[in-house]
């Protein structure tokens, strides 16, 4: 469907594996003809939304995310350095974000792009537009204690998800006619600190202290596990909060909910299924979006 000259702003949130399903809403719209004439993102719709800011094919992306966002390519034990700033170092990750901009620059993108990252000292979002394309999609996607801050322009910087998980206000202040939000919400974390409270102080903890029948690897990686989903149920928490304070600053005329609350934010190896849900909840969207254009081109007119 032609925009005809009106000016299509989209937001792609934060929200780890779960933000795997922008590419399948990337490609309904694309199917239906609607390009935004803006991108933000945050988090993992930072590296898609770059991706496809580029020029770089929808199929192109699904077929990269397919082969780098994996459990053996970013979270194999191999990866894992408990003495650093987070349990993967930036060597380990920084291959499959150039897997999706190389060595571009905003000022290639051919869709105007912004990606939000936040500068941990002074505590504010930081809207990268300008310079490398791959230090500013490392810092907008960099989960404290997963992926480690990213120092770009004397910034240390994190992801921008955490104050904004939508970035929705960036589209509202740039004059877009129209302003589309991508959200996800996590509810696996949520479940796995509900199982672990239950098991450790409600069942029989006394008898589970005494427990010695796993082995010493095993309950690493139980104390592992369970460390991850503590650190992102916290950042869940804070998403929450947060995103409805955007949504209100930003009121996007549509916004887009794909159902991934059965996927953990690292359950990258759900691809397909995230990917899925994407193209579910865009088409369902689609007859809303199309009267929301006709009705702005009507005000074009008048």
């Amino acid at each position: 469907m032609p925009t005809n000259g009106l000016k299509i702003g989209l937001a792609l949130g934060s929200g780890g594996a779960k933000g795997l399903s922008h590419i399948g809403i990337l490609k309904v719209l694309e199917e239906n003809e609607i390009i935004p004439d803006l991108i933000t993102g945050a988090s993992m719709g930072a590296i898609i939304g770059a991706g496809y800011s580029l020029g770089m094919p929808i199929k192109e992306i699904e077929e990269k995310a397919c082969e780098f966002f994996t459990l053996d390519s970013i979270f194999s034990p191999t990866n894992f350095h408990y003495f650093h700033e987070s349990l993967i170092r930036i060597e380990d990750i920084r291959k499959v974000f150039y897997e999706f901009v190389g060595d571009s620059t905003f000022a290639d993108c051919k869709i105007p792009f912004m990606a939000l990252g936040l500068d941990l000292e002074e505590g504010e979002e930081v809207r990268m537009t300008e310079g490398r394309l791959l230090e500013a999609v490392e810092a907008a996607s960099a989960i404290p204690g997963i992926f480690p801050p990213v120092f770009v322009d004397e910034r240390y910087m994190v992801d921008g998800g955490l104050l904004n998980p939508t970035p929705v206000d960036y589209l509202r202040e740039s004059k877009m006619d129209i302003v589309i939000g991508v959200h996800t919400e996590n509810l696996t974390a949520r479940q796995y600190i509900s199982a672990m409270v239950w098991d450790k102080f409600y069942k029989k903890p006394d008898k589970l202290k005494k427990q010695t029948k796993r082995g010493m690897l095993e309950q690493a990686k139980l104390n592992m596990t369970l460390m991850i989903n503590i650190l992102m149920r916290t950042i869940e928490v804070a998403r929450k909060l947060n995103e409805k304070i955007a949504f209100l600053t930003g009121h996007p005329d549509i916004i887009i909910e794909p159902y991934t609350m059965d996927i953990g934010m690292l359950q990258f190896e759900r691809i397909e299924e995230a990917i899925k849900y994407g193209e579910e909840a865009a088409k369902k969207q689609i007859p809303k979006l199309k009267k929301i254009i006709r009705d702005k081109k009507k005000d074009l007119k008048k």
